[in-house]
């Protein structure tokens, strides 16, 4: 197998310990709002999908203004993410900080958000000119084309870089994108849906992650 030049993450549930975050204001938006949505749907099966589908999944009404619910929601999130900003993941800093690989991110996540908690992280500078944000004019994944953008970013091929993902959309877009090594990050599975599309080797984390590449042959 050939050695990747470089890895390309996504931001939420792979970089930041956030999805909980996303969710849980998701459904304090639609209980704020006396909306009735299915409070059988746990945040695990909801990971990946943008905002829009989200709610789109969870209200049980057959009549919302998702334009008003929107805009509830994005108040809503800039309070929570204001009070309770994201963790690292465990040990990914320190990788960060010493790798030689070209390293990236691609996220349906708007670019402002994801430079905030890096500079409050100190990881700015490791990530700057190389963060894709599939939204605006790049389609949001499963779309590719985030990918193809990132990969060109970091001058690679996407045969060339690893992916590593956390939802069944984000490594379908890695895999439209003809990336041909992709990780699932799953938190030692707390983030692991109980429905998986894609088979692809699991991360539980990152501790000894450069041990992990070495092992897996894509490093070294």
């Amino acid at each position: 197998m050939k050695q990747i030049k470089g890895i390309l993450f996504d931001f939420d549930g792979v970089i930041a310990d956030s999805e909980k975050l996303w969710f849980s204001s998701a459904i304090s938006t639609l209980k704020r709002m006396n909306i009735s949505y299915d409070n059988s749907i746990k945040q695990k099966s909801t990971i990946g999908i943008i905002s829009e589908h989200l709610f789109q999944i969870l209200i049980t009404d057959k009549q919302y203004d998702l334009s008003k619910i929107m805009k509830t929601y994005q108040q809503l999130l800039k309070k929570t993410f204001k009070e309770h900003s994201p963790m690292i993941y465990p040990h990914l800093k320190k990788f960060i900080r010493s790798t030689n690989l070209k390293i990236g991110i691609v996220s349906n996540a708007h670019e402002n958000y994801i430079i905030n908690i890096l500079k409050k992280n100190n990881l700015f500078s490791y990530f700057k000119g190389n963060i894709t944000s599939c939204t605006g004019d790049i389609p949001y994944k499963p779309y590719k084309d985030g990918y193809v953008i990132g990969s060109k970013k970091l001058n690679l091929k996407p045969h060339e870089v690893l992916v590593i993902e956390d939802s069944d959309v984000g490594i379908e877009a890695a895999l439209k994108a003809k990336v041909k090594k992709v990780l699932r990050h799953t938190n030692n599975d707390k983030n692991l849906p109980v429905k998986i599309k894609h088979r692809v080797t699991k991360l539980l984390n990152y501790k000894n992650f450069e041990n992990s590449l070495f092992n897996l042959r894509l490093y070294g």
